[in-house]
């Protein structure tokens, strides 16, 4: 994103997030380090009283028909990572900027798409568990979490349904882009499978919206690695 913008921002933003990941929801501005790890999403400011319900309230096997309902499993973090090398580090702290950005970008799409108002919801306490979980992970590792930027840019505007369907899957695909970025930063086990899980959410996510939008086929044979 170029710029804060209320339908979006402007097509073909630079991406001003982190190299290895190309981010089509990119930072309109500088982000404030350290967020609370339980804090309120700017996407959703009617929700910013209520805090995360934790995994185990909102996580959902894939099996048990996610694709259809949007639930998703949140990616469960390892115990205790332990510090962490550089390149591991910053492959979480992308997927935590990726979290953020979708936080904020799910907030355009419920402003213009109240028909999947209850799809939307569920989409939001899934990228809030998986941020607040990704932060923990970041300072566990011996990090600061990045913050969330003010606002991002978009690669279109969200001005109806079918505009709004296309932001839903670019947000997906970008938060899939990171954590496949994770898995290949690391030889730890369990931060591997974590970015699996973080990966397979994301793939079961896009196809929800690729029902939605009536595109076929409803899944892609490399989710994230477009």
């Amino acid at each position: 994103m170029t710029g804060p913008s209320s339908s979006g921002g402007s097509a073909g933003a630079a991406n001003t997030g982190p190299a290895s990941i190309p981010a089509s929801i990119a930072s309109a501005g500088p982000s404030a380090a350290g967020p609370s790890p339980a804090g309120p999403s700017a996407a959703n400011p009617s929700a910013a009283s209520t805090d995360a319900p934790a995994a185990s309230e909102t996580a959902a096997p894939p099996s048990q028909s996610a694709a259809s309902s949007g639930q998703a499993s949140a990616a469960a973090p390892t115990s205790s990572i332990g510090k962490q090398p550089a390149d591991t580090l910053a492959a979480l702290q992308s997927v935590l900027d990726a979290e953020q950005a979708a936080l904020w970008a799910y907030g355009l799409v419920a402003a213009v798409d109240p028909a999947n108002a209850s799809l939307i919801s569920t989409m939001i306490i899934n990228h809030q568990v998986l941020r607040d979980q990704v932060a923990n992970l970041v300072v566990q590792g011996g990090a600061t979490p990045v913050g969330p930027a003010p606002a991002y840019s978009t690669p279109l505007p969200a001005t109806d349904t079918a505009s709004a369907l296309q932001l839903a899957l670019t947000i997906e695909g970008d938060c899939a882009a990171a954590w496949r970025v994770l898995i290949g930063s690391t030889d730890d086990s369990g931060l591997r499978g974590t970015g699996l899980t973080g990966l397979t959410d994301s793939a079961m996510r896009m196809l929800t919206w690729r029902q939605q939008a009536k595109i076929t086929p409803l899944t892609v044979a490399f989710p994230g690695g477009q």
